[in-house]
């Protein structure tokens, strides 16, 4: 995968878009408020996903994990979320309904559940940790810098998010949801196939 494949990963896995709505019941109204939430939830976004960017590689050799294994393991999480998408429903690997409702009155609210695990959930860590540009500095810094401009984009739309909902109606959301599931089903498919492909050469070569 190249590193525009992946931000475009991390972009459909995190959804802000779709997730607008559950961001929209935490806000009060209040604009100052609305904002801190939002903004939190961002910094909660960059600094999860640049620690796995920089650390989770040695995390996985910590535990004898290999890249490989992960990569396909990521493409099977990330296909159940796509799969979720394409039928419009909220996959519960990377949302737990149950918690958003018990976190609704939560002071951190920005943080937990909208930052870890509503945008910065199992799949979007998988993407990033599956990475190949992990594998070099360069291809870290890029991928960083690929982080910090989907946090800002996760800011801003939250940030404009009474305005946004205004011009999306429910079978809108149906819509781009599901377009994205089917892209995003795409790349864990890829992920998936290379994963394996890497980690067993035989499948690759008939044997």
């Amino acid at each position: 995968m190249s590193l525009a494949v992946t931000a475009v990963g991390m972009v459909l896995v995190a959804n802000p878009i779709g997730n607008l709505p559950i961001y929209l019941s935490f806000t009060s109204g209040n604009r100052r408020s609305d904002l801190a939430i939002a903004r939190s939830c961002a910094l909660t976004v960059a600094i999860t996903l640049l620690l796995s960017d920089w650390l989770g590689k040695a995390l996985l050799q910590l535990f004898g994990i290999s890249v490989e294994a992960f990569q396909a393991a990521g493409g099977l999480i990330l296909l159940l979320i796509g799969l979720s998408m394409l039928r419009s429903e909220t996959s519960a690997i990377h949302h737990d309904p149950a918690s958003v409702e018990r976190d609704a009155d939560s002071a951190l609210k920005g943080v937990v559940p909208l930052g870890i695990p509503l945008i910065a959930g199992p799949g979007t860590i998988a993407l990033v940790l599956a990475a190949p540009e992990v594998n070099t500095m360069a291809g870290r810094v890029g991928l960083s810098v690929a982080i910090l401009l989907i946090s800002a984009l996760v800011y801003v739309v939250f940030a404009a998010g009474e305005r946004i909902s205004g011009y999306l109606s429910a079978s809108t959301l149906q819509i781009l949801t599901r377009i994205m599931g089917l892209l995003l089903s795409s790349i864990a498919a890829q992920m998936l196939i290379t994963g394996l492909s890497k980690g067993f050469p035989g499948l690759a070569g008939g044997g």
